[in-house]
C-alpha cells in the first residue's frame, strides 16, 4: 500500500513558515515607516528649507524659460532651390543669438526664433503626378529594393516633394512680422533672382504657345462639325479626332498647372498657409517648481543614509580592532 504523504503536521508547519514570513515584512515595513517619520521629525526644518529653495529655483527657471512655441510656413521652393532651402535653414539656426542679424530682418526678438527646420510634406500622389510615367517608374523600382514607407520619407526623395513646411520654434507669442522676415532672408539670392526672371519668361512663352495650339484645335474641331452637318465622315476620322481631343485634355490640364506655377514663380521660395503659436509642451517645461525641490531632498538623503553607512562601518572596525587586540 502506498505511503499517504498529505502529512497534516507539514501543512501546518507551510503554514507557520509563510506566516512568520509574512509577520517579519509587515514588521520590516513598520519600521521602515517608523524609521521615515523619526528622520522627517529630526530633519523637518532642514527639509522645509530645501523644498522652499528647490520650488523658488524651479519656479525662476520655468520663469526663465518661458512657453515654448511650434509655428509653420508652408512653403514652395521654386527653381530648383530645394537645397538652397534647406541649407538656409541650418544658417538661421546658426544665428538663432544674433540679434543684430535678425534685427536688420524686422525681428526685434531673439525669443521670436529659438531653432529653425525644414521638413518636407510627404505627398506621394502629388510627387508622381507631376511626371506620371517616370516618376512613377522611379517609385516602382525604388520600392522593389526597399520599404516604401522608409524611401517615402528619406531625406533624397522628400527633397523631390513639392511642398515643404518650415518650422521654427519661439519662446514668446510669435507673429506676422517674424514670418516675413524669415521669407525675407529666403529671398534674397541674386542668382535665384536671375533664374526667377528666366523661368517666369520660360512660362509666359509657353501658354502663349499652348494657348495658340488650343485656338488651332478649336479650328479643327469646328470644321469637324461642320462635316458632320453634311454627313461626310469617314472612320479614319474619327480616329483622328479622338486623338485631337485627347491632346487638347491634355493641353487645358497642363495650362491649368502653368497658371497656378506662374503665380508661384512671383517668389523664389513660395509661402502659402502659415499657422502660428502652437503651444509645444515638453516633459520638464514649466515643471521645474517640481522636480527642484524633490531633486534637493533625494540629494540630502541620500546623503544623510551615506553619511549612517559611513559611521557604521567605521564602527564595525573600531569594534574588530578593539576585539584583535
Amino acid at each position: 500500500m502506498a505511503e499517504n504523504t498529505n502529512n497534516p503536521y507539514d501543512k501546518e508547519l507551510d503554514f507557520n513558515y509563510v506566516s512568520g514570513k509574512m509577520k517579519g515584512y509587515f514588521a520590516k515595513t513598520g519600521d521602515s515607516f517608523f524609521n521615515a517619520v523619526q528622520f522627517v521629525k529630526r530633519n523637518i526644518i532642514v527639509l522645509v528649507l530645501l523644498f522652499i529653495v528647490g520650488a523658488g529655483f524651479g519656479y525662476y527657471k520655468d520663469l526663465k524659460k518661458g512657453p515654448y512655441y511650434k509655428n509653420q510656413i508652408f512653403v514652395i521652393p521654386n527653381f530648383k532651390s530645394v537645397d538652397y532651402l534647406y541649407s538656409q535653414a541650418d544658417f538661421l539656426n546658426s544665428r538663432v543669438d544674433d540679434s543684430v542679424f535678425f534685427s536688420k530682418l524686422g525681428i526685434n526678438s531673439k525669443k521670436q526664433i529659438r531653432k529653425v527646420e525644414v521638413e518636407p510634406v510627404v505627398d506621394i500622389y502629388d510627387f508622381v503626378r507631376e511626371d506620371e510615367n517616370t516618376k512613377f517608374q522611379i517609385l516602382k523600382l525604388m520600392a522593389d529594393n526597399g520599404d516604401i514607407n522608409k524611401i517615402m520619407e528619406e531625406e533624397v526623395t522628400g527633397k523631390n516633394y513639392k511642398f515643404h513646411v518650415i518650422n521654427y520654434f519661439s519662446s514668446e507669442w510669435s507673429n506676422q512680422q517674424t514670418v516675413d522676415g524669415i521669407m525675407k532672408f529666403l529671398n534674397n539670392d541674386p542668382f535665384l533672382e536671375s533664374m526667377q526672371k528666366e523661368w517666369t519668361k520660360n512660362m509666359e512663352i509657353k501658354i502663349a504657345a499652348n494657348d495658340t495650339l488650343l485656338k488651332q484645335i478649336d479650328g479643327i474641331l469646328d470644321s469637324y462639325a461642320k462635316k458632320m452637318s453634311g454627313n461626310s465622315v469617314v472612320f479614319n476620322e474619327e480616329k483622328a479626332l479622338d486623338e485631337v481631343l485627347k491632346e487638347k485634355q491634355k493641353l487645358v490640364d497642363e495650362q491649368a498647372r502653368n497658371r497656378v506655377d506662374l503665380v508661384n514663380y512671383s517668389k523664389i521660395i513660395k509661402d502659402g498657409s502659415v499657422v502660428l503659436n502652437i503651444n509645444e509642451p515638453t516633459f520638464l517645461r514649466g515643471k521645474m517648481k517640481i522636480i527642484y525641490p524633490v531633486l534637493l531632498i533625494a540629494v540630502f538623503v541620500l546623503l544623510v543614509r551615506f553619511l549612517s553607512f559611513y559611521k557604521r562601518q567605521v564602527n564595525k572596525r573600531k569594534i574588530v580592532i578593539t576585539d584583535n587586540e
